[in-house]
């Protein structure tokens, strides 16, 4: 008799306006989850995600490098653009300078600087011939040691507005094994 009186409420509930709204709202949240689906697969695809914050990238051997000359090198990486993976292309550019000397865990001491310049973002070049880097844009110049030449020394005004800019780096031993 229960069961009767159960079922009789069920078929006057769905039956009519209220009915009508339960099975609106039914398929409106059917169709909100499918359409849902998408996104939160989108949000926990791994592609989607950034490379490990940090990660070094290999731009030379130290065994390549010539004392207090700088030596250009690039950093390559896989790029993803909106639908292309580009593997190992040119994500950024560097100067390794390699000091005289070790540093305290007995490792030979290398300097390394990011290729733009902090004053308006142009490639740095160096100038064999001074001895320094300038920046192309506006003449922006640095001595050997990466430090900003003062107005004085160069007669006009630098427009650099602080030295070049050092990057983190981690010196590793060769896969190939051959010192360095």
């Amino acid at each position: 008799m229960e069961r009767r009186s159960f079922l009789k409420r069920a078929v006057t509930v769905l039956a009519g306006r209220s009915g009508l709204k339960w099975a609106t709202n039914l398929l409106g949240g059917a169709f909100a989850t499918l359409l849902g689906i998408p996104a939160v697969g989108y949000l926990l695809d791994p592609r989607n995600r950034p490379t490990a914050a940090g990660a070094f990238k290999r731009v030379g051997r130290v065994s390549e490098l010539t004392e207090n000359v700088p030596k250009a090198a690039v950093i390559r990486d896989i790029r993803l653009d909106a639908w292309t993976l580009h593997p190992n292309d040119v994500i950024g550019r560097v100067w390794l300078i390699r000091r005289p000397g070790e540093d305290e865990n007995g490792l030979p001491k290398v300097d390394v600087y990011t290729t733009i310049c902090p004053h308006l973002g142009g490639s740095i070049n160096f100038e064999e011939k001074s001895q320094c880097f300038v920046c192309p844009l506006h003449g922006a110049t640095y001595d050997s040691q990466c430090r900003r030449v003062g107005d004085e020394t160069l007669g006009h005004a630098n427009p650099a507005p602080r030295d070049m800019d050092s990057l983190e780096f981690q010196l590793i031993p060769d896969p190939n094994n051959d010192g360095d």
